[in-house]
């Protein structure tokens, strides 16, 4: 399986992007495209770094909608002010990661809620929800919790996408060479699956599909493509 992540130089920052954890760069990469971007802060390895490119093609995997990523390299002359401790500028000699702005992608946490089918109806491919809500279970990512953060929703043709995001927490127990969490204890309403949003949200999804052995056939695919992904990830992640 080939696969590749482009390197980028970040040629202006527009700003910061205010969230609760990291904080990203919105930066021009001289491809012209916005990305927003996140450092290592000199940790070795650079674990969150290394979970965002793997979170990113487990997703790709799964069939999962995501932004596109690249390597960012940050010019000292570009980081004109100062950005706080999150982004100083020694963290910035090694290679950082980028996550591609996607035009008119909104927070999930800004969402209306699900009152009935008309609400359910405006959502693109339903089931994705919970598909992602069965990736974050199975690669112990807890970071969306029930508060539904790091899911975007893209609006297209007066529909809904859902879109996930921020893959920094995946992979808790370091289980990068099996993808077997056997060591792996969930804790209790931490998942998008246990959000008030989607005890509405599945009545409608049981009545659309009931075929869930399909479900779970796909489900063992999407498993062993997962590590298909995870060894060509190994081929691509830079040294440093």
């Amino acid at each position: 399986m080939n696969i590749s992540v482009p390197h980028i130089t970040a040629i202006s920052i527009i700003g910061q992007k205010p969230t609760v954890g990291s904080e990203p760069l919105h930066v021009i990469g001289d491809d012209y495209g916005g990305y927003y971007v996140k450092n290592n802060r000199q940790q070795l390895p650079a674990a969150y770094l290394i979970n965002e490119v793997i979170g990113h093609f487990l997703l790709k995997a799964w069939q999962i909608n995501t932004p596109d990523i690249a390597f960012v390299t940050m010019p000292k002359e570009t980081i004109t002010k100062d950005y706080g401790s999150l982004h100083k500028k020694a963290y910035y000699h090694r290679l950082a990661f980028g996550s591609k702005e996607v035009e008119g992608a909104i927070d999930m946490t800004e969402a209306f809620s699900i009152k009935g089918k008309v609400d359910f109806k405006k959502y693109y491919q339903p089931e994705m929800f919970a598909r992602i809500g069965l990736f974050d279970m199975w690669t112990e990512n807890e970071d969306r919790a029930t508060d539904l953060k790091n899911i975007m929703l893209v609006e297209k043709d007066e529909r809904y996408h859902f879109m996930a995001i921020d893959n920094v927490m995946l992979l808790r127990t370091g289980a990068y060479n099996t993808l077997t969490f056997n060591d792996f204890t969930s804790i209790e309403n931490n998942y998008c699956l246990q959000s008030t949003f989607f005890m509405i949200f599945k009545r409608f999804l049981k009545a659309l599909d009931k075929n869930w052995v399909s479900r779970e056939k796909n489900f063992y695919l999407c498993v062993e493509k997962s590590k298909q992904y995870l060894e060509a990830c190994y081929k691509i992640l830079p040294e440093e």
